[in-house]
């Protein structure tokens, strides 16, 4: 079996308030209002099944119901900027970067799409001043909000900025959860959005999304007794750049990658952001478009499949044999 798994970490301002501002990023996250509609237009058009790993917050209707949820236990990060809590004033003052239930509802009313978490507050767990402790009191507070929109536990699970932690995914597993993304098992991501090495670092991990530095990241589909699998990520669909020949790039590696996935059996994960589509909507979706054409050729010459996060937990995870 292979597969084309897309996971989107749908956020909106939660996500980028410690580094953006509403001034240099508002219009982009602003444009999630359309871009998600035009992604599962584009995901129904080719039959294509995704997982939304979304902040909790966004799922509030309100600024008011939002400050009536609060953890037993708050986290208590380094830097009081890296908290979404510290950013109460501009959730007032700009709900429709902050709440948007209606999305949400899309989203779930839409065929094939799968609810995920992405945390209630975009909980970063490689802070070293956060605990467990206070990870699993924000899962709780995740329930709170998917219980409200009729899910009564959502099942996948993908780590803000990639922060995956051991101790972390053992919290998921105790709550229920039967996937998480994981990162590439290469040293320049195995940090997550902590890159090593600096800038050089950065760089380098900039030239891997349009050259074939680190391999194609293709995860086997192997069966297990586990109760949560790791589905690691393979590709981040950066948006579309000022450049025809650095997008033809990208779209050209992508395009290798999920060829080897198809050809050897494996899963082929690529993730982005819906804000990353907030501006140069058509151009993104076209670009989009173009991978989902892609991938029904390897649909028809490989028997490739689209699935969830859900769906290769259920697919690859066999029930532990009873004494």
């Amino acid at each position: 079996m292979s597969a084309l798994v897309i996971s989107l970490d749908f956020e909106l301002f939660w996500g980028v308030a410690e580094s953006k501002t509403i001034e240099s990023y508002g219009k982009n996250v602003e444009g999630v209002w359309q871009a998600i509609p035009a992604m599962l237009a584009l995901f129904a058009q080719h039959k294509v099944r995704a997982t939304w790993a979304t902040v909790g917050m966004l799922m509030c209707k309100d600024y008011q119901q939002w400050s009536d949820i609060v953890p037993t236990v708050m986290p208590t990060y380094a830097q009081d900027s890296s908290s979404t809590y510290s950013v109460a004033q501009l959730a007032k003052q700009f709900p429709k970067l902050f709440f948007a239930r209606p999305l949400v509802e899309q989203i779930q009313a839409a065929a094939g799409q799968e609810l995920a978490s992405h945390s209630y507050s975009h909980f970063y767990c490689s802070d070293a001043s956060t605990t467990v402790e206070q990870f699993v009191a924000d899962l709780d507070c995740t329930k709170i909000m998917f219980d409200d929109c009729g899910i009564t536990q959502p099942t996948s699970f993908v780590f803000p900025r990639n922060q995956s932690q051991d101790a972390y995914v053992n919290a998921l597993a105790q709550a229920g959860f039967t996937a998480y993304r994981g990162n590439q098992n290469h040293w320049l991501y195995h940090g997550g959005s902590v890159v090593p090495y600096g800038i050089a670092g950065r760089m380098l991990r900039l030239a891997d999304s349009y050259l074939p530095i680190t391999g194609h990241h293709v995860a086997p589909v192997n069966s297990t007794d586990k109760q949560l699998i790791n589905i690691p990520a393979s590709r981040f669909l950066r948006p579309v750049a000022n450049n025809a020949l650095v997008n033809k790039m990208q779209v050209r590696h992508l395009k290798q990658g999920m060829l080897a996935a198809a050809k050897n059996d494996g899963i082929f994960h690529l993730w982005w952001h819906p804000h990353n589509f907030g501006v140069s909507l058509a151009e993104n979706i076209a670009l989009l478009d173009e991978l989902l054409q892609y991938f029904a050729v390897l649909q028809d010459n490989y028997g490739m499949r689209s699935l969830t996060m859900a769906d290769v937990a259920a697919t690859v995870t066999t029930p532990k044999e009873t004494v």
